[in-house]
Order: structure tokens, then C-alpha cells, then sequence
């Protein structure tokens, strides 16, 4: 049998979450393109019907599911970054917060091909705004990490950052078969591939050079 219908708000408000819950659970161990509204509804024990009522796209879930990503990043770097401190440890720190987020990497590798150009303009759009608060934390951070680089500086070192983060997911759970394979066969040179940690820390201490 089916749950029973949220009537209160309180009871409304928790079976939003529980719906983000659910479908945050089930992302983490499958593909996007394998879930839909049903299995997610079928986890809850609720009717389709029932789900599109708080959602009407699996799209509209999932960016409600990064946006709430999105906040509780840019929180968790207010939280961590109260002081400028050594630039090599705030690159290390700041891609520890990242990395320790898989959900919000996952979520990040499939926005722009995947969610975004299905939700129309308007929805879009309002994702857009409401994750706002993570770029205006990102700049203040850095504002304050890099208190002689320019404004211009600042953003284009954002950008950069933004253009790393989609990647983060796929360098992060490469096997280690695949590893093996590409240091066998010296890709990458002789050098072993580099820890995602490792890698992204020290990627962003390159990128930060010309803000010093």
C-alpha cells in the first residue's frame, strides 16, 4: 500500500525532503539516465502521480538537489574560511571541501548537457539564481585569500574554478584498472597519475599565481 497523502504542511514540507533524499540515495549508485520519476516515487512507496506533484521532471528534481548542494557548499566554505591563510593551504582546503561532496561533483559533471537544457529558460533561470550565494561566497573567500588582485582577476580565477569543477567527478573515480593501463603506458608521462586531491590542489595553486 501506497503512503498516505501529506495534508499538513509540516507533513508536506518533510516529504519534499524525503523525495530529495530518496533520489539523492538512488543517484549516488546509479546513472542519471537509468532513474526516473517512477523508481524514485517507488522508493517512497508513492504513486507517480503524488511525486509530480512536488516535481513535475526528473530535470526540476535534480536542480532543486544541486541548488540545496550548491548552499550547503557555499556554507561550508564561510564556515572554514574565517582568515586569509598560506595559499597552498587554502587551495588544499577548498578542494577537500569540493571532494568530500560527492553528491554535489555528481550532480555538477551532468547540469549543462544534461539538466539544464531540459528544464526551459525560466526554471533555468531561477536555478541560476538561487545558487547566487555560492558565487558571491566564492569571491568574498578569495577577495580575502588575494587581497591585491583585482576584481577582473577574481572573477576570471572563478571561472577557472567552475570550469574545473564538472571534471572533478570523472578524475575522482577513474578505476584503478584504467590507472594501471595509463601508467603502463606512460600517458601522462613517467610520472604516476596524480591523487584527485593532489591534483586539484595543485592545479588551483597554477591558477592562483597571477593573483598574488
Amino acid at each position: 500500500m501506497g503512503k498516505k497523502r501529506a495534508r499538513s504542511q509540516e507533513e508536506i514540507n518533510q516529504r519534499y525532503e524525503d523525495i530529495l533524499t530518496a533520489a539523492s540515495d538512488l543517484f549516488m549508485e546509479n546513472n542519471y539516465e537509468d532513474l526516473s520519476l517512477t523508481n524514485i516515487a517507488k522508493s517512497l512507496g508513492l504513486s507517480r502521480p503524488a511525486l509530480y506533484s512536488y516535481f513535475h521532471s526528473k530535470e526540476a528534481l535534480f536542480l532543486k538537489l544541486s541548488e540545496k548542494e550548491y548552499l550547503a557548499v557555499a556554507q561550508e566554505m564561510r564556515d572554514k574560511f574565517s582568515q586569509k591563510i598560506e595559499v597552498k593551504k587554502f587551495c588544499k582546503q577548498l578542494m577537500t571541501i569540493f571532494l568530500s561532496r560527492p553528491l554535489f561533483l555528481k550532480l555538477l559533471s551532468l547540469h549543462q548537457s544534461v539538466m539544464e537544457t531540459k528544464v526551459g529558460f525560466d526554471h533555468m533561470k531561477e536555478f541560476k539564481i538561487a545558487t547566487v550565494p555560492f558565487f558571491r561566497t566564492m569571491f568574498a573567500i578569495c577577495q580575502q585569500e588575494f587581497p591585491n588582485a583585482n576584481e577582473e582577476k577574481i572573477a576570471q580565477f572563478i571561472a577557472q574554478i567552475n570550469v574545473l569543477l564538472p571534471t572533478m567527478d570523472n578524475y575522482r573515480t577513474i578505476p584503478t584498472e584504467q590507472v594501471q593501463v595509463m601508467e603502463e603506458l606512460k600517458i601522462f608521462g613517467n610520472l604516476p597519475l596524480k591523487k584527485a586531491l593532489e591534483f586539484y590542489s595543485d592545479t588551483l595553486e597554477q591558477l592562483a599565481q597571477d593573483l598574488k
